[in-house]
Parts: structure tokens; sequence; C-alpha cells
């Protein structure tokens, strides 16, 4: 009897953390649709290309030793591309809580309109920036490209 009630416990408690897990993603996604709507960074980044945001605090190890690196990577990857900077969390607590952040190091991708398109809460690879990167890049295309039928400045 007292194995199954152990049993029943770990269940229980294994439940009661998917539930929170499933809570946290739900949240996220619904700050994460919300910000959609919204541009954030206007007059902070220039528009017409993706942009990857750093967030970082004077005291943070892992945004030195791991978040930096990959972000020159990407840069180093993406070139052209993509925009990369970095901001200090303390600098920007309005904004830091309208994206929702908890973490340094975190990071945000806009698409070409500066709309956020995705926020990393704590650590994301270079791999993981470029594939979210990549994912806005055709809409970065077609801001640069003129529209069928419009007559591009130079064509008489």
């Amino acid at each position: 009897m007292e194995v199954i009630e152990r049993l029943f416990i770990i269940a229980a408690l294994a439940a009661g953390i998917l539930l929170i897990w499933r809570g946290l993603r739900r949240w996220h996604a619904r700050r994460l649709h919300a910000l959609h709507q919204a541009t954030p960074f206007a007059g902070m980044v220039p528009l017409g290309q993706p942009a990857v945001i750093a967030f970082s605090t004077p005291g943070c190890r892992e945004c030195r030793t791991r978040q930096a690196p990959a972000l020159a990577q990407l840069a180093t990857l993406m070139g052209e591309q993509v925009v990369v900077a970095t901001l200090s969390a303390p600098e920007h607590p309005q904004l830091i809580a309208r994206l929702g952040i908890l973490t340094a190091p975190a990071t945000v991708v806009l698409d070409a309109y500066g709309v956020v398109q995705q926020v990393n809460q704590g650590f994301a690879d270079a791999a993981t920036l470029a594939r979210q990167v990549r994912a806005v890049l055709p809409q970065a295309a077609a801001l640069s490209t003129p529209a069928a039928g419009s007559v591009s400045p130079t064509t008489r």
C-alpha cells in the first residue's frame, strides 16, 4: 500500500508540474501574440530588415561568455541580412516589462517592420537565432522589392 501511495504522489507532482509548464507556455504565447500588433523598438532599430536584440545586465556572466559569442557568430553568418544589437536591461525597465522578459540573457527577434516575432528567455544559440531570423527573411525581401505592377523611380 505504501508503494501505491508514493506512486500516486509522484504522479500528482508530475501532473502539477505539467500544468504549470503548460500555463507558462500559454502565458508566453498570449504575450507574444499581443506583441505582434506593436513595435516596441520603434526608433531604436532601423526598419527594412530583421533584427535580433539581446538584453543583458552588468553582472550577467552567461551574457558575456555565451550570448555575446553567439550574437557575433550570428552577425558573421547572416551578414547584412540582420541587425544585431545589445541593450542593457536595467536601462530599459518598461521595455523589459512589456516584453515579459524574466531573465538575462534574453533575445528578441524582430521582423523587417519592427514587429516582435520571438522572445527567447535565457541563452539562445546562433543556430536558433538564425532559424528564427530566416523565418522572417521572406518578409524583408518583399519589403525591399517593388510590388507587382508598380513603377520603380528609375523607370519612365
